[in-house]
């Protein structure tokens, strides 16, 4: 009877299959969103070379709050530019 076990022999016992899920789906959103910033930040036109180069580094600083900050910050600020008079 050792042939037929059932498949939750390699489940972890201490970790519920609820949380390893979870924990990948997370992982998977904050990779994309790191790479969607990282992308974003280098196709972005009204950057100046230092000010492109500044952003990388605080995305890959801090890898999940450097992208919100670029998207929620960083990404306005390069639209509004002051208009010349």
């Amino acid at each position: 009877m050792l042939l037929m076990q059932s498949g939750s022999e390699n489940a972890n016992p201490i970790i519920p299959p609820v949380w390893e899920a979870t924990t990948l789906l997370a992982g998977l959103a904050i990779a994309i969103l790191f790479i969607a910033a990282l992308i974003s930040i280098i196709r972005n036109k009204h950057q100046t070379p230092v000010g492109t180069a500044r952003w990388i580094l605080v995305v890959l600083a801090v890898p999940v709050l450097g992208p919100l900050v670029w998207f929620l910050a960083g990404n306005r600020s390069s639209r509004t530019s002051p208009t010349a008079s």
